[in-house]
């Protein structure tokens, strides 16, 4: 019967770790896609005036070293996540990430450098903006609720 008991619990123990090693390499592959993502948009923001786009107005000058600096940040981010990602530190990244985001969209909303040539969908933009803004602040809420379960964890004062 003991040996039974050992076979279930190595074949268990074996699936957790092949779980994990899956959830490890799903996350780099996450990490890496995200980082391809956030170079296209570096590009495509960048050449919008170029492009002469016509609802985006002149004034988006004004914001894009705000954008370029948080998609800059969030490749960073996302290129140390693939050398170093214990959980205590991606929720501490994530948060400075937010905080960026947060800046850049801000921004976009303060100058509103688009011209939609209709009210209703110059202040649909604007409530998406709005939106968006309060996402970013709810996903920082929880990514530093968060941080303080993992900690509280790593030093045993909850049991996790």
């Amino acid at each position: 019967m003991k040996n039974h008991e050992n076979k279930i619990k190595s074949f268990m123990d074996n699936l957790s770790a092949k779980r994990k090693e899956k959830e490890k390499n799903s996350k780099k592959s996450e990490y890496i896609g995200a980082i391809v993502v956030n170079v296209i948009l570096l590009y495509i923001f960048n050449n919008l005036l170029v492009w002469h786009v016509y609802f985006i107005t002149n004034t988006f000058n004004e914001v894009l070293g705000l954008i370029n600096l948080a998609i800059i940040v969030t490749i960073i981010g996302n290129i140390i996540f693939l050398m170093f990602n214990p959980g205590w530190f991606r929720h501490i990244v994530k948060i400075i990430l937010n905080i960026f985001a947060f800046t850049a969209v801000y921004s976009i909303y303060s100058v509103f450098p688009f011209n939609f040539s209709s009210f209703l969908i110059d202040w649909s933009a604007t409530i998406a903006l709005i939106f968006i803004m309060v996402g970013i602040a709810v996903a920082t809420i929880f990514e530093l609720f968060l941080l303080i379960i993992n900690i509280l964890t790593r030093f045993k004062f909850i049991k996790g």
